[in-house]
């Protein structure tokens, strides 16, 4: 532990300048990635075919790997450094801040930390020396309180620190502490398969993927929910430093293209600020993060999703992404309270009633690559291909929960369709629901691989996604006849046989020929997201089927 004169003593300042020449390093080697991976640049002679050429593209491929992982340990370096110096010159302040509060007629030694009379106090008054004295037992109470917590906040940082340093440095060989054999480092497929992986290997080696590979960690389901959290923030950190880059970049731009994409990347930021917000508040675990191919994907559970009794999955629908994760939250949240609110009508009057929160946890699922418009929702691709990843998420909450628990998955708009092409036998749901469906992708709910009596949609009277062309149109000139749903029969149909539900009606489609209709053009897309809306009985109902309250009076 680091004594008070070391802690007064110590210069932020240089963690600052070695994070600075490690984020400068990581710089170097990511441009250098960069340059070889452009197409062209440092490509193999035209012509050259053989084993010689195909070692020397390999070659390069494993060089463009190696330097962008080196590049990725640099940067981690950096900010374990940067947030070490922030941490010393906050515990610093704090001791500063204790010493300005100390009298100044008292004599204080800021390296010891001692506090004493002056010389001159026995020429007082007895009066004022008893006041003094009095003053100067409270003065060291509370110095001396402020002094032990700084030195604990430093020695904190300082472990923490060289922990998270010693976890980066490359191991020498297998039997080096910390080192991960290269066999151990590739987890099995399947969620189960690779939770059994994960808890084989040491405790020494899981740190040092998380600092190491965050990527790879925070991404595996059947990892669990901990482990990933932490791996996913390191991520997290290096997003939001790299948005904030990206923003302070394009505000001196002066192309218009660079201003639209800094528009889009303080959109993006202010999406994962709101991620920041929500971990630091507590009671929520980060459980995926990533660029994707589209918006941002995040996945974000809002409780325990290990230990909760109920555990709804939210898929959001067309332009999900780091962007829409504030609105998307706010769905999230609403859903949570609605079921909490549930479970204490069902449990009121005992002992199950104590604390429901804690058995709802509800997490937001944007891990797919969603649809950017109305154009790109029309085509099942973006929902086949997220299909897989929801599907080996839901097997991962199944398999890695501490208890039995009931999984429910709530698709919304485009999000419906993913749940639908992910569900089918197997699917780790008991109950599925489609809200604002433009077709589940799927002809009823007999193919869900959910009891019937477990599938359920809703669709309010005036959202225009009822009105969605049929998936005829896309592929054919016939026009904008009644051709039904993008993808597949409506879930909110009789036919389709899912139990229906009422939501808000939300405002009417304006018409022209009636000056009585509204004339908002934003009231349908209003309508499309107003089922969350406070007072939404359709929101009740949704609390009810999370809660596993729907057979409750």
């Amino acid at each position: 532990m680091p004594s008070l004169s070391e802690l007064v003593a110590s210069d932020p300042g240089a963690w600052l300048r070695r994070a600075g020449s490690w984020d400068g390093l990581a710089q170097r080697l990511g441009a250098r990635a960069d340059e070889l991976d452009r197409p062209g640049s440092g490509a193999a002679p035209a012509g050259w075919q053989g084993a010689d050429a195909d070692r020397a593209r390999a070659g390069r491929d494993a060089l463009c790997r190696a330097l962008r992982a080196d590049a990725a340990t640099a940067a981690r370096a950096a900010d374990v450094l940067g947030r070490h110096a922030g941490e010393v010159l906050a515990a610093q302040r704090r001791v500063v801040r204790a010493a300005l509060a100390v009298h100044p007629l008292l004599d204080l030694d800021l390296r010891t930390g001692r506090i004493g009379l002056p010389g001159a106090a026995a020429l007082l008054p007895a009066p004022w020396a008893a006041l003094l004295a009095g003053r100067l037992a409270l003065d060291a109470a509370r110095y001396g309180a402020a002094v032990r917590a700084a030195v604990a906040e430093a020695t904190r940082s300082d472990d923490a620190a060289a922990a998270a340093l010693r976890a980066l440095r490359p191991a020498a060989g297998p039997g080096t502490p910390g080192a991960v054999s290269p066999a151990r480092t590739v987890p099995p497929p399947g969620p189960a398969a690779a939770r059994a992986w994960w808890s084989g290997l040491r405790p020494d080696e899981r740190e040092r993927l998380v600092r190491t590979r965050p990527d790879l960690v925070g991404s595996t389901d059947g990892i669990p929910a901990a482990d990933r959290d932490r791996a996913n923030r390191l991520r997290l950190a290096a997003e939001r430093a790299r948005l904030r880059a990206l923003v302070a970049r394009a505000r001196q731009a002066d192309r218009a293209g660079d201003r639209a994409a800094g528009a889009r990347a303080a959109a993006a930021l202010a999406g994962l600020d709101a991620v920041h917000h929500r971990l630091a508040a507590g009671g929520a675990f980060l459980l995926d993060l990533g660029t994707g191919a589209g918006a941002g994907r995040v996945v974000l559970a809002v409780g325990d999703p290990e230990r909760a009794e109920h555990v709804v999955t939210h898929v959001p629908g067309t332009g999900a992404g780091w962007a829409s994760v504030p609105e998307d939250l706010r769905r999230v949240d609403a859903t949570r309270d609605a079921a909490t609110r549930a479970a204490v009508s069902a449990a009121a009057g005992s002992a199950a009633a104590a604390a429901p929160r804690e058995r709802v946890a509800a997490v937001l699922w944007t891990g797919y690559d969603a649809p950017g418009d109305l154009l790109a929702a029309a085509h099942l691709g973006p929902a086949e291909r997220g299909a897989a990843d929801l599907r080996g998420f839901q097997e991962g909450l199944r398999g890695g929960h501490a208890g039995p628990v009931h999984l429910t998955v709530v698709g919304h708009s485009y999000g419906s369709t993913v749940t639908g092409r992910a569900a089918g036998p197997g699917f780790a749901a008991d109950d599925v629901v489609f809200v604002g469906s433009p077709g589940a992708g799927v002809r009823s709910a007999g193919e869900l691989g959910v009891a019937p009596e477990r599938v359920w949609a809703t669709t309010a009277r005036h959202d225009p996604i009822s009105s969605a062309p049929g998936s005829e149109l896309f592929g054919t000139s016939r026009g904008l006849g009644p051709t039904g749903l993008a993808h597949g029969p409506n879930p909110a149909a009789p036919g389709f046989g899912a139990r229906l539900f009422e939501s808000a009606p939300g405002t009417a489609l304006p018409r022209p020929d009636d000056p009585a209709t509204p004339t908002d053009e934003s009231a349908p897309a209003a309508a499309h997201g107003a089922y969350w809306d406070p007072g939404s009985p359709g929101l009740d109902m949704l609390g009810r089927i999370v809660s596993g309250t729907t057979d409750s009076p």
